[in-house]
């Protein structure tokens, strides 16, 4: 028998909650392994795996990493979010994060399938690329 089914906007305040305490257990358990996500109308990433990898290279440059949610709006499978990420750099040239954007998400089949998100965030992106290149 499976679990109660749950709307856009209660799958997508789980999957930051999970993110938020660093649960990266429960963040895969709410995404589709072919996830799909934009930033700023260019395809970022292509997986379940991309998410979680950029989330391990968020949280090595930002170990109190958060995502406040300011306002959700839902329609059907999709949930706009308003949102801001924060956090101190653990690293003496890379300046804390402060950056405030939106996200409009689909969900299918209980967990999240694509993410499309608007944001200023050249401080992210440059941590992104940065953590990327660690990894290499």
């Amino acid at each position: 028998m499976k679990g109660p089914i749950l709307d856009a906007t209660a799958i997508w305040l789980a999957y930051n909650s999970a993110e938020n305490a660093g649960d990266f257990e429960g963040m895969g358990a709410l995404v589709s392994a072919d996830l799909e996500v934009a930033v700023n109308g260019h395809p970022a990433l292509g997986s379940a795996h991309d998410d979680l990898e950029a989330m391990h290279g968020l949280r090595a440059v930002y170990p109190d990493y958060r995502r406040q949610v300011d306002e959700t709006l839902a329609f059907g499978d999709r949930v706009v979010v308003r949102w801001r990420m924060s956090g101190a750099s653990d690293r003496p040239d890379v300046p804390d994060l402060d950056v405030a954007g939106c996200s409009v998400v689909t969900v299918a089949n209980g967990v999240l399938s694509s993410a499309y998100l608007y944001y200023d965030g050249a401080a992210l992106d440059a941590v992104l690329e940065a953590a990327a290149k660690e990894r290499s």
